[in-house]
């Protein structure tokens, strides 16, 4: 075998090696609940290719990282503060350099909860409604891992699903609407097209907010999901206002969650209905036992917190983490 033959196989076998190091994604069990009820234990998580040069990529508001923890272990944890930023508990929510951080639909499914709780069943069909109601940051997921005081939510709204038949079709502007409400906010939409449709509404980080979207086909079958919406949610909402009551903060003594329905106006056979209802819940977000709420980030700094604040060990227990914490970006 020639030298020039023997030193290119040597530089592929290298290349090949040094490639399966440097490209493969890497993937990690998940172990604990700080991060439910979207990642339980036994997941599987994995980063994207060319996992050794996360450390290089800027980080991203509310990507998921594998972190080195201050006692030297390894943590999956979500950066929600950014190098230089003041970072605060609000409320339960959110807030970034004084202001409070909204969370898409896609967000929002991947953080929120279901509620668990009887509900009303649709009149006919064609309207729903929940009159105000006391919602807790209970989590069955957490099993008895976690013993803690629950304390209500106010940031909750619905999720629902339509069903237009082909036949229900209507050339025009004639076609079926649905009209959601939460609170203050009432939003309609008409809809073009058959099919089956998702409609979202309610009180999320201070703003009333709604979305309305195709479902792809097949969704109605595809399992069970822990996610609190259904398949596929937009980046981000159609409406978004602030909440009346946010500048003065909530009415005092009230912390029920906000009225809340859904409508379908449409005429013609075969009806237009709603296929199904869940209840959602945003995160809680609760201080540290010390009571501080608020932190101030160098720009060499980020804040990290678990989507389940009572079975997380995070920021707000040991302060910022050095951004070289961050050792692996996990992929959407």
């Amino acid at each position: 075998m020639s030298t020039t033959r023997r030193l290119a196989i040597i530089v592929a076998v290298a290349a090949a090696l040094v490639g399966g190091l440097f490209a493969t994604p890497r993937r990690y069990e998940v172990e604990g609940v700080s991060m439910g009820p979207g990642l339980l234990p036994g997941d599987v998580v994995a980063t994207g290719w060319l996992p050794e040069f996360d450390r290089r990529r800027p980080p991203v508001r509310f990507d998921r990282w594998i972190v080195t923890l201050p006692d030297g272990s390894t943590g999956l944890k979500r950066v929600v503060g950014l190098p230089g930023e003041q970072v605060a508990i609000l409320v339960g929510d959110l807030a970034i350099d004084g202001r409070t951080v909204v969370k898409g639909p896609r967000l929002l499914a991947a953080m929120g909860s279901v509620v668990e709780m009887p509900l009303p069943r649709p009149a006919d069909s064609a309207s729903w409604s929940l009159p105000p109601a006391t919602v807790l940051d209970d989590a069955a997921f957490a099993g008895g891992e976690v013993s803690r005081l629950l304390l209500p939510v106010r940031d909750v709204g619905f999720a629902a699903e339509i069903d237009v038949p082909v036949a229900a079709r209507i050339k025009g502007t004639a076609g079926p609407r649905l009209r959601a409400t939460a609170g203050p906010l009432a939003v309609t939409w008409r809809l073009t097209r058959p099919g089956r449709y998702a409609v979202v509404a309610g009180r999320l980080d201070g703003q009333a907010v709604a979305a309305a979207w195709p479902l792809p086909a097949g969704s109605a079958a595809a399992g069970v999901s822990r996610s609190c919406l259904p398949p596929v949610p937009p980046e981000a909402w159609d409406v978004a206002r602030p909440w009346p009551d946010e500048e003065g903060g909530p009415p005092e003594g009230d912390e029920r969650s906000p009225e809340l329905s859904l409508a379908v106006f449409a005429a013609g056979s075969p009806p237009v209905g709603i296929a199904r209802v869940t209840v959602w819940r945003d995160i809680l977000l609760r201080p540290a036992a010390d009571g501080i709420a608020a932190w101030t980030l160098t720009d060499r700094e980020v804040f990290v917190l678990g989507d389940f604040p009572s079975g997380s060990r995070d920021s707000r227990h040991f302060g910022p983490l050095p951004r070289s914490a961050l050792r692996h970006r996990i992929a959407r």
